[in-house]
């Protein structure tokens, strides 16, 4: 594994940054979401379900329930409208998710067992722990999870649960989003998160017995200096999570909506970000954690760094996982799904959302079938991801090309990072070097061939941010 506790990491210059686009796209989905056609629909989806029972090799499944904020109701961009009172929407929203599991459950009766149930969102403040038993319950009677299956919850220090009632539900990994504990940053992002409770709560979540604790922390923000994301994240520092996910305000926000809430001229520019990152990890490198990628960071007996080290990490539509790539149950407007070589989303529209469950039609807006191509690009991708290693030996084991001729143009396009520092190139491999894991989404997007047509179409676009509901 490349140590990123290297002095070459400080010598990256602003220039070089702007010169390879540093902008921290996400591979989690590939191809994007904006590639999703509408024809993709229920019976596509079937269809996929019908081949991947005909095959002899069946992948274990996650479920993942997405709930959306309070806020996106009034707010969201993607057509979420109050209908009446918060309670009715809560109510109606929690029947309809009820629905879907059953539904759902209908088309994977045979299926193999439930190896990740991840609940996502708004979950926290939509829902009350009544609720969250009801769902677990409906889950745990129509699907079988593994003994050792992991439940993930994001939790909200502005919405105080109680903790060990979660455990109690079954909930052994918690996620907790955390922005920065400087007022006017606060002010700025309307985002009001006290010091005292993010900390009290992630010490509250160990004690109650919760296994694994991310925090995702956001740097970027508007207003915020250096100084400030550095107090911040010393303090997340003294509480030690098991894990601390950076993530570029810029890229993971809404920016339609986000216009509309706070001023862009707040937003620090790329270098200051870059500052944020670079003293990152020299302080979480002393602190002894590890950088698997991505500005992810895990503690040395994590179970992600392990996998790391023993070459059995993956990288998927959850992030980083010591699962093999799981098929994705999604449910819940706008949620995620994979079966086969497809991807789907559930209605981002809460009304066609409630409209189809309750015609008992499963409510998939869009969706993709992905080409040998697509799923090939997508390998070299997670493999660079994973292990900034790339054997072509390993590629051409798997997919029927000379890898050389398959992406000879690739290849010239990484001799200008190789140039810079930022991979080696050899006849039989690509490794990314310390320097270039800060650029890995510049490096892999070389393989992007959906960002190759965007940039010779409109070279002033560049894709750098996920769906929510990831």
């Amino acid at each position: 594994m490349i140590s990123l506790s290297s002095p070459e990491l400080l010598k990256i210059d602003p220039e070089l940054i702007r010169h390879f686009e540093w902008s921290t796209r996400d591979y989690r989905l590939y191809p994007g979401i904006e590639y999703f056609v509408e024809s993709f629909d229920e019976k596509q989806y079937k269809a996929c379900l019908s081949g991947y029972r005909s095959g002899l090799f069946r992948k274990p499944f996650s479920i993942h329930v997405y709930v959306p904020s309070l806020e996106s109701l009034h707010h969201g961009p993607c057509g979420h409208t109050l209908l009446a009172d918060t309670s009715d929407i809560i109510t109606r929203y929690f029947d309809d998710l009820i629905s879907e599991i059953v539904l759902r459950s209908k088309l994977h009766a045979d299926d193999a067992k439930v190896e990740q149930v991840y609940c996502g969102g708004g979950v926290i403040e939509f829902f009350d722990v009544a609720h969250l038993s009801a769902i677990m319950d409906k889950i745990k009677e129509h699907f079988e999870l593994t003994h050792d299956c992991e439940i993930m919850i994001e939790i909200d220090a502005r919405a105080i649960s109680d903790l060990a009632e979660l455990r109690g539900l079954g909930f052994n990994h918690a996620i907790m989003a955390v922005h920065d504990f400087d007022h006017d940053v606060q002010l700025a992002t309307q985002c009001q998160q006290t010091e005292k409770a993010t900390l009290d709560m992630i010490l509250k979540a160990r004690e109650v017995g919760f296994g694994q604790i991310r925090i995702e922390l956001m740097y970027g923000l508007p207003r915020q200096k250096v100084s400030q994301f550095e107090y911040t994240l010393n303090k997340i520092i003294t509480v030690s999570p098991c894990q601390i996910h950076l993530l570029n305000y810029v890229c993971e926000s809404d920016f339609g909506e986000m216009k509309h809430r706070i001023n862009i001229q707040d937003l620090p520019n790329s270098e200051a970000r870059l500052q944020m990152i670079q003293l990152a990890i020299s302080l979480l490198t002393d602190a002894g954690y590890i950088h698997i990628g991505m500005h992810v960071f895990a503690r040395m007996n994590n179970p992600l760094v392990i996998a790391q080290r023993q070459g059995r990490l993956h990288y998927g539509i959850q992030g980083y996982s010591v699962f093999p790539d799981c098929y994705r149950i999604a449910l819940g407007v706008s949620s995620i799904g994979s079966v086969g070589p497809t991807l789907n989303q559930n209605c981002s529209n809460l009304l066609e959302y409630f409209s189809r469950v309750e015609r008992n039609v499963l409510p998939i807006m869009c969706g993709i079938q992905l080409s040998a191509d697509d799923l090939m690009r997508r390998s070299v991708i997670h493999a660079l991801i994973c292990h900034q290693v790339l054997s072509f030996e390993s590629v051409e084991t798997f997919f029927p090309i000379e890898f050389k001729r398959y992406f000879a143009t690739e290849l010239t396009d990484l001799a200008r990072y190789a140039a810079a520092g930022l991979v080696e190139l050899s006849d039989d491999e690509i490794v990314v070097t310390a320097m270039g894991q800060l650029l890995i989404d510049s490096v892999c997007g070389v393989f992007d061939k959906y960002l190759r047509t965007t940039r010779q179409s409109n070279p002033e676009r560049i894709a750098c941010s996920a769906p929510d509901s990831l």
